[in-house]
Protein backbone atom coordinates (compact mmCIF):
# COMPACT_ATOMS: atom_id res chain seq x y z
CA UNK A 1 0.00 0.00 0.00
CA UNK A 2 0.71 4.07 -0.55
CA UNK A 3 2.27 4.00 3.48
CA UNK A 4 5.40 2.36 2.51
CA UNK A 5 6.98 5.72 2.27
CA UNK A 6 6.82 6.22 5.22
CA UNK A 7 8.56 2.88 5.75
CA UNK A 8 11.48 3.77 3.76
CA UNK A 9 11.89 7.42 5.59
CA UNK A 10 12.32 5.00 8.61
CA UNK A 11 15.46 2.94 7.12
CA UNK A 12 17.14 5.98 5.28
CA UNK A 13 18.29 7.47 8.36
CA UNK A 14 20.36 4.31 9.63
CA UNK A 15 22.99 4.32 7.54
CA UNK A 16 23.59 7.67 8.77
CA UNK A 17 23.47 6.65 12.28
CA UNK A 18 25.79 3.32 12.33
CA UNK A 19 28.27 5.47 10.26
CA UNK A 20 28.53 8.50 12.89
CA UNK A 21 30.74 7.05 15.08
CA UNK A 22 33.65 6.63 13.06
CA UNK A 23 34.24 10.41 13.39
CA UNK A 24 36.27 11.02 16.10
CA UNK A 25 33.71 13.24 17.05
CA UNK A 26 31.12 14.61 14.76
CA UNK A 27 28.90 16.70 15.49
CA UNK A 28 25.15 16.11 17.25
CA UNK A 29 25.80 12.02 15.22
CA UNK A 30 29.20 12.06 16.95
CA UNK A 31 31.61 9.13 17.44
CA UNK A 32 34.13 9.32 20.43
CA UNK A 33 37.92 9.07 20.37
CA UNK A 34 38.56 10.30 23.87
CA UNK A 35 39.23 6.45 24.85
CA UNK A 36 41.67 7.13 27.23
CA UNK A 37 41.86 9.70 29.75
CA UNK A 38 45.64 10.96 29.20
CA UNK A 39 45.46 10.88 25.86
CA UNK A 40 42.07 13.05 25.56
CA UNK A 41 44.26 15.90 27.86
CA UNK A 42 46.45 16.20 25.00
CA UNK A 43 44.11 16.39 22.29
CA UNK A 44 44.22 12.80 21.41
CA UNK A 45 47.31 13.27 19.79
CA UNK A 46 48.74 9.78 20.02
CA UNK A 47 50.17 8.35 16.94
CA UNK A 48 54.01 8.69 17.89
CA UNK A 49 53.68 8.83 21.54
CA UNK A 50 50.84 6.90 22.87
CA UNK A 51 50.23 7.01 27.12
CA UNK A 52 52.17 4.51 28.86
CA UNK A 53 49.16 2.73 30.38
CA UNK A 54 48.05 0.37 27.89
CA UNK A 55 45.86 3.03 25.94
CA UNK A 56 47.76 1.82 22.91
CA UNK A 57 46.05 -1.23 22.17
CA UNK A 58 43.13 1.21 20.28
CA UNK A 59 45.66 4.62 19.75
CA UNK A 60 48.67 3.66 18.79
CA UNK A 61 49.23 -0.56 19.05
CA UNK A 62 52.89 0.01 18.37
CA UNK A 63 53.17 1.46 21.79
CA UNK A 64 52.83 -1.57 23.92
CA UNK A 65 56.29 -2.80 22.38
CA UNK A 66 58.79 -1.67 25.58
CA UNK A 67 55.97 -0.83 28.00
CA UNK A 68 57.43 -2.80 30.83
CA UNK A 69 55.38 -4.97 33.99
CA UNK A 70 51.76 -5.31 34.19
CA UNK A 71 49.23 -2.46 33.32
CA UNK A 72 45.60 -2.32 34.08
CA UNK A 73 43.50 0.99 33.74
CA UNK A 74 40.29 1.92 33.40
CA UNK A 75 38.02 5.09 32.55
CA UNK A 76 34.89 6.78 31.72
CA UNK A 77 33.93 10.01 29.72
CA UNK A 78 31.16 11.56 30.43
CA UNK A 79 29.95 13.66 27.25
CA UNK A 80 26.71 16.35 27.71
CA UNK A 81 26.04 17.71 24.22
CA UNK A 82 24.10 20.88 23.85
CA UNK A 83 22.37 22.04 20.53
CA UNK A 84 19.13 23.71 19.14
CA UNK A 85 17.85 24.06 15.75
CA UNK A 86 16.42 27.52 14.76
CA UNK A 87 13.76 27.71 11.87
CA UNK A 88 13.82 30.33 9.49
CA UNK A 89 10.72 30.43 8.46
CA UNK A 90 8.51 30.69 12.24
CA UNK A 91 11.82 32.02 14.10
CA UNK A 92 11.39 29.32 16.86
CA UNK A 93 14.20 27.29 18.52
CA UNK A 94 14.05 23.89 19.12
CA UNK A 95 16.72 22.17 21.31
CA UNK A 96 18.28 18.78 22.02
CA UNK A 97 17.41 16.83 25.09
CA UNK A 98 20.35 14.79 25.54
CA UNK A 99 21.28 12.76 28.59
CA UNK A 100 24.70 13.18 29.76
CA UNK A 101 26.73 10.36 28.09
CA UNK A 102 29.29 7.58 29.76
CA UNK A 103 31.48 6.32 27.91
CA UNK A 104 34.40 3.40 29.54
CA UNK A 105 37.18 2.17 28.71
CA UNK A 106 39.51 -0.62 29.93
CA UNK A 107 42.97 -1.97 29.00
CA UNK A 108 45.20 -4.69 30.25
CA UNK A 109 48.53 -5.11 29.08
CA UNK A 110 51.58 -7.69 30.06
CA UNK A 111 55.49 -8.09 28.79
CA UNK A 112 55.68 -11.14 27.68
CA UNK A 113 59.22 -10.19 27.07
CA UNK A 114 61.71 -7.92 26.75
CA UNK A 115 60.76 -7.33 23.20
CA UNK A 116 57.20 -8.38 23.46
CA UNK A 117 54.16 -7.06 25.05
CA UNK A 118 50.72 -8.28 24.49
CA UNK A 119 47.27 -6.95 26.03
CA UNK A 120 43.49 -6.36 25.31
CA UNK A 121 41.37 -3.39 25.43
CA UNK A 122 37.61 -2.75 26.16
CA UNK A 123 36.27 0.24 24.27
CA UNK A 124 33.64 2.20 23.46
CA UNK A 125 34.20 4.42 20.19
CA UNK A 126 30.08 4.72 19.20
CA UNK A 127 28.53 6.06 22.08
CA UNK A 128 25.98 9.08 20.93
CA UNK A 129 22.39 9.88 22.00
CA UNK A 130 20.56 12.40 20.62
CA UNK A 131 17.36 13.29 21.88
CA UNK A 132 14.97 16.01 20.61
CA UNK A 133 10.89 16.77 21.66
CA UNK A 134 9.18 13.83 20.23
CA UNK A 135 5.65 15.86 20.17
CA UNK A 136 6.38 19.78 19.07
CA UNK A 137 9.96 19.36 17.41
CA UNK A 138 9.25 19.80 13.36
CA UNK A 139 12.55 17.51 12.94
CA UNK A 140 10.18 14.34 14.39
CA UNK A 141 8.94 13.53 11.29
CA UNK A 142 12.92 12.40 10.06
CA UNK A 143 14.04 11.41 13.92
CA UNK A 144 13.72 12.48 17.57
CA UNK A 145 15.84 9.83 18.80
CA UNK A 146 19.01 7.94 18.20
CA UNK A 147 20.99 5.96 19.98
CA UNK A 148 24.07 3.94 19.55
CA UNK A 149 26.05 1.71 21.82
CA UNK A 150 28.93 -0.26 20.48
CA UNK A 151 31.46 -2.22 21.89
CA UNK A 152 35.18 -3.18 20.50
CA UNK A 153 37.50 -5.64 22.04
CA UNK A 154 40.58 -5.85 20.80
CA UNK A 155 43.25 -8.32 21.36
CA UNK A 156 46.72 -6.62 20.14
CA UNK A 157 50.34 -7.34 20.22
CA UNK A 158 53.53 -4.82 20.43
CA UNK A 159 57.04 -5.81 19.15
CA UNK A 160 60.27 -4.15 19.61
CA UNK A 161 61.85 -4.88 16.02
CA UNK A 162 65.08 -2.60 17.05
CA UNK A 163 65.83 -0.48 19.59
CA UNK A 164 64.45 2.36 17.14
CA UNK A 165 61.64 0.55 15.67
CA UNK A 166 58.42 -0.55 16.65
CA UNK A 167 55.27 -2.59 15.27
CA UNK A 168 52.23 -3.18 16.27
CA UNK A 169 48.74 -5.15 15.51
CA UNK A 170 45.48 -6.15 16.80
CA UNK A 171 41.60 -7.38 15.49
CA UNK A 172 38.95 -6.33 16.84
CA UNK A 173 35.65 -7.42 17.31
CA UNK A 174 32.95 -5.28 17.54
CA UNK A 175 29.39 -6.07 18.92
CA UNK A 176 26.90 -2.84 18.35
CA UNK A 177 23.70 -2.11 18.88
CA UNK A 178 21.76 0.96 17.33
CA UNK A 179 17.93 2.29 17.60
CA UNK A 180 16.12 5.13 15.69
CA UNK A 181 12.81 6.36 16.53
CA UNK A 182 10.84 8.46 14.14
CA UNK A 183 7.29 9.89 13.86
CA UNK A 184 5.06 10.22 10.78
CA UNK A 185 3.27 13.06 8.87
CA UNK A 186 -0.05 11.80 7.61
CA UNK A 187 -0.57 14.86 5.56
CA UNK A 188 2.49 13.60 3.39
CA UNK A 189 1.03 9.93 3.10
CA UNK A 190 -0.80 8.98 0.09
CA UNK A 191 -4.36 8.02 0.18
CA UNK A 192 -4.29 4.15 0.68
CA UNK A 193 -6.33 2.54 -2.20
CA UNK A 194 -9.33 1.50 -0.03
CA UNK A 195 -9.90 4.95 -0.18
CA UNK A 196 -8.80 6.48 -3.10
CA UNK A 197 -10.51 4.21 -5.49
CA UNK A 198 -13.82 4.68 -4.59
CA UNK A 199 -14.04 8.48 -4.06
CA UNK A 200 -12.62 8.35 -7.61
CA UNK A 201 -9.47 10.21 -6.21
CA UNK A 202 -6.69 10.08 -9.00
CA UNK A 203 -3.54 8.33 -8.26
CA UNK A 204 -1.21 10.33 -6.06
CA UNK A 205 -3.24 12.36 -4.06
CA UNK A 206 -2.26 13.20 -0.43
CA UNK A 207 -3.94 12.97 2.84
CA UNK A 208 -2.96 17.09 2.61
CA UNK A 209 -4.83 17.51 -0.62
CA UNK A 210 -7.70 16.17 1.19
CA UNK A 211 -7.34 19.06 4.11
CA UNK A 212 -5.39 17.52 6.29
CA UNK A 213 -2.72 19.77 7.95
CA UNK A 214 0.76 19.42 7.91
CA UNK A 215 2.16 18.08 10.84
CA UNK A 216 -0.17 15.65 11.81
CA UNK A 217 1.28 12.78 13.84
CA UNK A 218 -0.24 9.37 13.23
CA UNK A 219 2.28 6.66 13.53
CA UNK A 220 5.60 6.15 15.71
CA UNK A 221 8.11 4.36 14.14
CA UNK A 222 11.17 2.06 15.76
CA UNK A 223 14.04 0.98 14.15
CA UNK A 224 16.12 -1.41 16.51
CA UNK A 225 18.96 -3.49 15.15
CA UNK A 226 22.49 -5.27 16.23
CA UNK A 227 25.10 -6.43 14.64
CA UNK A 228 28.82 -7.51 14.48
CA UNK A 229 32.17 -7.62 12.62
CA UNK A 230 35.78 -7.29 13.03
CA UNK A 231 38.62 -4.99 12.37
CA UNK A 232 42.23 -4.89 12.04
CA UNK A 233 44.56 -2.13 13.49
CA UNK A 234 48.21 -1.73 13.15
CA UNK A 235 50.59 0.85 13.67
CA UNK A 236 54.31 1.75 14.06
CA UNK A 237 56.71 4.03 15.60
CA UNK A 238 60.66 5.42 14.75
CA UNK A 239 62.61 6.88 17.80
CA UNK A 240 64.79 9.29 15.21
CA UNK A 241 66.51 10.51 18.08
CA UNK A 242 66.29 10.72 21.80
CA UNK A 243 64.12 13.86 21.25
CA UNK A 244 62.01 12.82 18.19
CA UNK A 245 59.63 10.07 17.28
CA UNK A 246 57.31 9.73 14.40
CA UNK A 247 54.52 7.26 13.89
CA UNK A 248 51.09 6.22 12.49
CA UNK A 249 48.54 3.65 12.72
CA UNK A 250 45.86 2.60 10.27
CA UNK A 251 42.25 1.20 11.32
CA UNK A 252 41.03 -0.94 8.35
CA UNK A 253 37.25 -1.20 6.93
CA UNK A 254 35.12 -3.18 8.23
CA UNK A 255 31.60 -5.12 7.60
CA UNK A 256 29.05 -4.61 10.11
CA UNK A 257 25.80 -7.09 9.70
CA UNK A 258 23.07 -5.84 11.35
CA UNK A 259 19.65 -7.71 11.98
CA UNK A 260 17.05 -6.23 13.96
CA UNK A 261 12.75 -5.53 13.39
CA UNK A 262 11.19 -2.36 12.31
CA UNK A 263 8.13 -1.29 14.66
CA UNK A 264 5.39 0.48 13.30
CA UNK A 265 2.85 2.02 16.21
CA UNK A 266 -0.41 3.96 15.34
CA UNK A 267 -1.30 7.43 16.93
CA UNK A 268 -4.71 8.56 17.37
CA UNK A 269 -5.43 11.89 15.19
CA UNK A 270 -8.99 12.10 15.89
CA UNK A 271 -9.69 13.27 12.68
CA UNK A 272 -12.98 12.54 10.90
CA UNK A 273 -14.25 12.33 7.33
CA UNK A 274 -15.96 15.37 7.16
CA UNK A 275 -18.09 14.68 3.81
CA UNK A 276 -19.09 10.63 2.58
CA UNK A 277 -16.17 9.55 0.94
CA UNK A 278 -17.49 6.37 -1.62
CA UNK A 279 -18.71 3.94 0.69
CA UNK A 280 -17.77 5.54 3.92
CA UNK A 281 -20.18 8.02 5.47
CA UNK A 282 -19.50 11.69 7.05
CA UNK A 283 -17.96 11.21 10.37
CA UNK A 284 -15.91 7.89 9.96
CA UNK A 285 -12.83 8.16 11.96
CA UNK A 286 -9.76 8.57 9.64
CA UNK A 287 -8.03 6.34 12.26
CA UNK A 288 -10.16 3.57 11.46
CA UNK A 289 -9.57 3.84 7.70
CA UNK A 290 -5.54 3.87 8.32
CA UNK A 291 -5.98 1.09 10.28
CA UNK A 292 -5.03 -2.01 7.91
CA UNK A 293 -1.79 -0.26 7.23
CA UNK A 294 -0.42 -1.55 10.73
CA UNK A 295 -2.14 -4.88 10.04
CA UNK A 296 0.00 -7.98 9.61
CA UNK A 297 1.11 -7.75 5.94
CA UNK A 298 0.72 -3.99 5.85
CA UNK A 299 3.31 -1.63 4.67
CA UNK A 300 3.54 -0.59 7.97
CA UNK A 301 3.24 -4.01 10.33
CA UNK A 302 5.99 -4.64 12.26
CA UNK A 303 9.08 -6.89 10.91
CA UNK A 304 12.47 -8.02 10.63
CA UNK A 305 15.06 -6.00 9.03
CA UNK A 306 18.53 -6.50 7.89
CA UNK A 307 21.23 -4.41 6.14
CA UNK A 308 25.60 -5.07 6.24
CA UNK A 309 27.64 -1.34 6.50
CA UNK A 310 31.57 -1.36 5.44
CA UNK A 311 32.79 1.52 7.59
CA UNK A 312 35.38 3.79 6.24
CA UNK A 313 39.18 2.65 7.02
CA UNK A 314 40.43 5.56 9.30
CA UNK A 315 44.42 6.45 10.12
CA UNK A 316 46.80 8.80 11.86
CA UNK A 317 50.42 9.76 11.19
CA UNK A 318 52.38 12.34 13.63
CA UNK A 319 55.31 13.61 15.70
CA UNK A 320 56.42 14.14 18.93
CA UNK A 321 59.20 15.95 19.88
CA UNK A 322 61.05 16.27 23.68
CA UNK A 323 61.45 20.28 24.13
CA UNK A 324 63.42 19.48 27.16
CA UNK A 325 63.28 16.83 30.04
CA UNK A 326 60.19 18.10 31.46
CA UNK A 327 57.99 19.48 28.26
CA UNK A 328 57.01 17.82 24.96
CA UNK A 329 55.30 19.07 22.59
CA UNK A 330 53.49 16.26 19.54
CA UNK A 331 51.09 16.97 16.61
CA UNK A 332 49.11 14.54 14.47
CA UNK A 333 47.46 14.35 10.86
CA UNK A 334 43.69 11.92 11.18
CA UNK A 335 42.22 10.94 7.85
CA UNK A 336 39.16 9.06 7.60
CA UNK A 337 37.93 7.55 3.78
CA UNK A 338 34.31 8.36 4.32
CA UNK A 339 34.25 8.52 0.44
CA UNK A 340 34.44 4.84 0.19
CA UNK A 341 31.08 4.73 2.23
CA UNK A 342 28.89 4.28 -0.72
CA UNK A 343 26.92 1.69 -0.77
CA UNK A 344 24.25 0.74 1.74
CA UNK A 345 21.17 -1.96 0.92
CA UNK A 346 18.23 -2.75 3.46
CA UNK A 347 16.26 -5.65 3.51
CA UNK A 348 12.94 -5.81 5.02
CA UNK A 349 11.51 -9.71 5.72
CA UNK A 350 7.63 -8.04 5.25
CA UNK A 351 6.72 -8.43 1.39
CA UNK A 352 4.46 -5.32 1.76
CA UNK A 353 7.50 -3.08 2.43
CA UNK A 354 9.83 -3.09 -0.81
CA UNK A 355 13.98 -3.21 -0.01
CA UNK A 356 15.79 0.13 -0.06
CA UNK A 357 19.65 0.67 -2.18
CA UNK A 358 21.10 4.20 -0.41
CA UNK A 359 24.26 5.82 -2.19
CA UNK A 360 25.68 8.28 0.72
CA UNK A 361 27.63 11.13 -0.85
CA UNK A 362 30.02 11.73 1.99
CA UNK A 363 33.37 13.31 1.93
CA UNK A 364 36.65 12.02 3.29
CA UNK A 365 37.97 14.12 6.25
CA UNK A 366 40.88 15.65 7.64
CA UNK A 367 41.81 16.32 11.19
CA UNK A 368 44.93 17.86 12.90
CA UNK A 369 45.47 17.48 16.40
CA UNK A 370 48.15 19.36 18.47
CA UNK A 371 49.26 18.52 21.97
CA UNK A 372 51.65 19.25 24.76
CA UNK A 373 52.53 17.49 28.26
CA UNK A 374 54.46 18.80 30.86
CA UNK A 375 55.88 17.01 33.94
CA UNK A 376 55.10 19.53 36.76
CA UNK A 377 56.40 17.90 39.40
CA UNK A 378 57.92 14.60 40.39
CA UNK A 379 54.39 13.55 40.71
CA UNK A 380 52.32 15.76 38.02
CA UNK A 381 51.73 15.88 34.57
CA UNK A 382 50.10 18.73 32.78
CA UNK A 383 48.31 18.42 29.61
CA UNK A 384 46.69 20.43 26.90
CA UNK A 385 45.86 20.54 23.40
CA UNK A 386 43.60 21.60 20.19
CA UNK A 387 42.18 19.98 17.15
CA UNK A 388 40.26 20.98 14.48
CA UNK A 389 38.22 18.15 12.04
CA UNK A 390 36.72 19.04 8.78
CA UNK A 391 32.65 17.06 8.19
CA UNK A 392 31.42 14.70 6.38
CA UNK A 393 28.02 15.02 5.94
CA UNK A 394 27.07 16.33 2.52
CA UNK A 395 24.96 19.74 2.34
CA UNK A 396 21.69 17.67 1.72
CA UNK A 397 21.87 15.79 4.01
CA UNK A 398 22.05 18.14 7.22
CA UNK A 399 18.80 16.60 9.55
CA UNK A 400 18.49 15.79 12.83
CA UNK A 401 19.53 12.47 12.53
CA UNK A 402 22.86 14.04 11.67
CA UNK A 403 23.42 18.05 11.84
CA UNK A 404 27.13 17.65 11.60
CA UNK A 405 29.68 20.36 10.91
CA UNK A 406 33.75 21.23 11.15
CA UNK A 407 34.43 21.86 14.50
CA UNK A 408 37.41 23.36 16.91
CA UNK A 409 38.23 21.73 20.40
CA UNK A 410 39.81 22.18 23.18
CA UNK A 411 41.39 19.99 25.35
CA UNK A 412 43.13 20.48 29.35
CA UNK A 413 44.36 17.98 31.73
CA UNK A 414 46.52 16.48 34.32
CA UNK A 415 48.09 13.10 35.40
CA UNK A 416 48.61 12.45 39.18
CA UNK A 417 51.22 9.77 41.07
CA UNK A 418 48.86 8.43 43.81
CA UNK A 419 51.87 6.22 44.77
CA UNK A 420 54.52 4.29 42.76
CA UNK A 421 52.18 1.81 41.67
CA UNK A 422 48.57 4.10 41.10
CA UNK A 423 48.16 6.67 38.70
CA UNK A 424 44.93 8.89 38.15
CA UNK A 425 43.99 11.16 35.25
CA UNK A 426 41.56 13.60 34.68
CA UNK A 427 40.38 15.61 31.21
CA UNK A 428 38.32 17.91 30.07
CA UNK A 429 37.61 18.86 26.45
CA UNK A 430 35.16 21.68 24.93
CA UNK A 431 33.65 21.13 21.60
CA UNK A 432 32.12 23.82 19.27
CA UNK A 433 31.07 22.94 16.28
CA UNK A 434 30.79 25.59 13.57
CA UNK A 435 27.20 26.83 12.94
CA UNK A 436 25.36 24.75 9.50
CA UNK A 437 22.35 25.46 7.76
CA UNK A 438 20.15 22.57 7.60
CA UNK A 439 16.76 20.98 7.00
CA UNK A 440 14.06 19.24 8.98
CA UNK A 441 11.90 18.40 5.98
CA UNK A 442 13.71 16.65 2.81
CA UNK A 443 11.32 18.29 0.47
CA UNK A 444 11.89 21.43 1.88
CA UNK A 445 15.94 22.02 1.42
CA UNK A 446 17.22 23.64 4.40
CA UNK A 447 15.33 25.94 5.94
CA UNK A 448 17.16 26.55 9.54
CA UNK A 449 20.73 26.58 11.29
CA UNK A 450 21.56 23.64 13.34
CA UNK A 451 24.06 24.42 16.26
CA UNK A 452 26.06 22.70 18.77
CA UNK A 453 28.47 22.46 21.43
CA UNK A 454 29.79 20.10 24.18
CA UNK A 455 31.39 19.51 27.43
CA UNK A 456 33.49 16.16 28.31
CA UNK A 457 34.97 15.38 31.27
CA UNK A 458 36.50 12.12 31.71
CA UNK A 459 38.51 10.40 34.79
CA UNK A 460 40.77 7.27 35.00
CA UNK A 461 42.88 5.07 36.92
CA UNK A 462 46.18 2.65 36.26
CA UNK A 463 48.13 0.50 38.41
CA UNK A 464 51.24 -1.36 37.31
CA UNK A 465 52.91 -4.27 39.15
Amino acid sequence: MRMRRFALLLLAGAPALVAAPLRPLAGQGFGVYEHNTCAMGRAGVTAARPCADGSAIYFSPAGLAGLAGTHVSAGVTLIGAQGSFTDDFLDTQSDLKNPLIPVPNIYITRAVSPKVTAGIGLYAPYGLETKWDANNFAGRFLGYNTNIRSIYIQPTIGYQVSPKLKFGFGVAYITSHLKLRQRADLSTQLVPDALRIPAGLPVGTTFAMLGVATGTDFADATLDASGSGFAVNFGAILQVNDKLSIGGHWLTRKRIDYDGDAKFAPIATGLVLPVAVGPLPTGTPVDAVLAPEFAPGGPLSNGAVSTSITMPPQGTLGFAYKVSDAWSVMADYQYVVWGWFNDVDINFANAGTPDLALRPQNKDTHGFRFGTEYQYSAKVQLRGGYLYHTAASPPQFVTPLLPEGSRNEFTAGAGIALSPHWHADLAYQFIKQSDRRGTVNLAWGNTGLYQFSAHLFAAGVAITF
